[in-house]
């Protein structure tokens, strides 16, 4: 009798613990789309555009856009972007530049809550962490600078400002870093670096990737845990530099 009394209080206390937890399951895309001008020299947001719509993405966490600038006289890229795929658009500008702006943004499906930029040390240019709260989750954008030092003081920044929030946080972006670099060894400390399911995981450049840069991850720092079901590279050898990344993931907090 004794024995079966645990056992019965064992399977409550799961049940309680199972009922505290939750499961959040979500889409998301990151794509340094190089301001829309593929690499046979053409701005088409429309492209860009598509390959967003086809990953039917909840979030989409972008690099390299220019906003009015005398660069791409009378374009916004990412109001462009979000006419064209129906969603909610959120804009970082890192600098000003010829005129407008340069920087990172945000495309969800859902209105943002909130949102905020954080700024980002790099010597050639400004760099930004973008923090987007949606309902369940937060998804930030980044864009680390081409200096190694810079982008381990940026991470530094970044597990700061994450570790503020609360509810489960992704960030997402063109991190300027291989695999096994010191960056990325410092960002695996306190994020879960999704790996790609399939291939090779290369990313730049579109046409012959070669190289890994751009990364999705979730901020372990508070307990949150993950599955990736699906994380894969999007072949799109023309639209960009970049191949853009997408990952279904379960995130349980």
């Amino acid at each position: 009798m004794k024995r079966i009394s645990l056992i019965i209080i064992a399977a409550v206390a799961l049940a309680f613990v199972a009922c505290g937890s939750k499961q959040i399951s979500t889409r998301v895309l990151c794509y340094n789309v190089h301001n829309c001008v593929g690499l046979d020299g053409e701005l088409s947001c429309e492209r860009i555009a598509k390959i967003i719509n086809d990953a039917d993405a909840d979030a989409v966490a972008i690099q390299e856009l220019d906003s009015m600038t005398t660069r791409h006289p009378g374009h916004d890229m990412l109001s462009e972007l979000a006419e064209l795929t129906g969603m909610h658009p959120t804009f970082a500008p890192s600098i000003d530049y010829k005129g407008g702006k340069y920087g990172i943004g945000m495309l969800t499906k859902e209105k943002p809550i909130s949102y905020r930029r954080v700024p980002l040390p790099c010597r050639s240019e400004p760099r930004s962490l973008l923090i987007v709260e949606l309902e369940d989750y937060y998804y930030c954008c980044t864009h680390l600078s081409l200096h190694e030092e810079d982008r381990i003081t940026s991470i530094g920044i970044i597990e700061q400002e994450l570790s503020k929030l609360d509810k489960p946080v992704m960030i997402a972006g063109d991190f300027n870093a291989r695999p096994n670099s010191e960056p990325m060894r410092l960002m695996s400390e306190n994020f879960h670096v999704f790996k790609k399911t399939e291939g090779t995981g290369f990313t730049i450049r579109a046409d012959k990737p070669h190289a890994e840069i751009d990364y999705i991850c979730l901020y372990t720092g508070k307990g949150a845990t993950a599955e990736v079901t699906s994380h894969t590279v999007i072949s799109a050898p023309v639209e960009s530099d970049h191949c853009p990344i997408v990952a279904d993931i379960v995130i349980t907090k």
